[in-house]
């Protein structure tokens, strides 16, 4: 008895800080044909004691309630792992690409703005204020910053997520795309030859202090990729023509939408 209790305390810490998922305790009792589903994050305890010389399991939640089940009554105990956070959605290409941008909740939400190469957003974009602009250059940070210490998607969602590289980005770009309205939030609807598609916001990009395009169905999507010939511009998504080829100045604010291999 004391192995289980044991295993049940590991078990909860585990999943507990495993932070990309969401896990339920669920008990299934004999004779009884639907579990007992509890949320990790509302239990407080779990603790064994006899009660009128039965030996019962009793779970304490953050409440103060105590739920408890005779250890006869019990068939087994197992956890459900669901999840949390983007999606990855298989479109047929190399890679997968995220349900939503970085720093969004969902599909439809524009997310944060990231300048080229900086792992944060903020609240200013401009040349000055760029992170990798110094004394009139701009320093190298790589031809391809992709799960590098540069990454903005790697940073803030951890591996395996990064920023597409170019050679990803100008596969989106022979996908099926459409214009479409989400939750009141226009953008495009891509569709890969699999049928299975992903939309991108119209969130337009940041310079300065303003968000600017939103309002004209415009949205910039960083690549991983340095223009070579323009060492002070990136390959980005262009909504305004499609070109995965246009490249653009480093400081600006742009989307980002994550990718994972297979």
């Amino acid at each position: 008895m004391k192995k289980l209790l044991a295993f049940i305390f590991v078990t909860l810490f585990a999943s507990a800080t495993y932070a990309q998922e969401i896990n339920t305790f669920s008990v299934h009792q004999i004779g009884v044909e639907e579990p007992v589903q509890i949320d990790i994050e509302d239990i407080d305890s779990v603790f064994m004691d006899v009660q009128d010389g039965t030996q019962m399991m009793n779970v304490r939640l953050t409440d103060s309630s105590v739920s408890s089940y005779s250890m006869s009554g019990i068939d087994y105990m197992d956890f459900i792992y669901v999840e949390r956070g983007p999606q990855a959605v298989d479109l047929g290409l190399t890679s997968m690409w995220a349900t939503y941008n970085l720093g969004a909740s969902s599909p439809e939400e524009s997310g944060d703005f990231f300048a080229w190469g900086e792992t944060a957003t903020k609240t200013v974009y401009t040349e000055d204020s760029y992170l990798y602009y110094k004394n009139n250059t701009y320093e190298k940070i790589g031809n391809n910053i992709s799960g590098t210490e540069y990454d903005a998607a790697t940073s803030q969602w951890g591996y395996p997520w990064r920023m597409p590289n170019r050679y990803e980005i100008n596969e989106l770009m022979q996908c099926d795309w459409k214009k479409e309205t989400m939750n009141g939030i226009d953008g495009y609807s891509v569709t890969g030859k699999n049928g299975n598609s992903i939309f991108l916001p119209a969130a337009g990009y940041m310079n300065g202090t303003e968000c600017l395009g939103a309002d004209k169905y415009q949205g910039y999507y960083w690549s991983s990729a340095v223009n070579k010939d323009m060492p002070s511009a990136a390959y980005n998504i262009n909504f305004k023509g499609y070109d995965a080829e246009w490249s653009a100045s480093r400081f600006y604010g742009f989307s980002i939408r994550p990718v994972r291999d297979y």
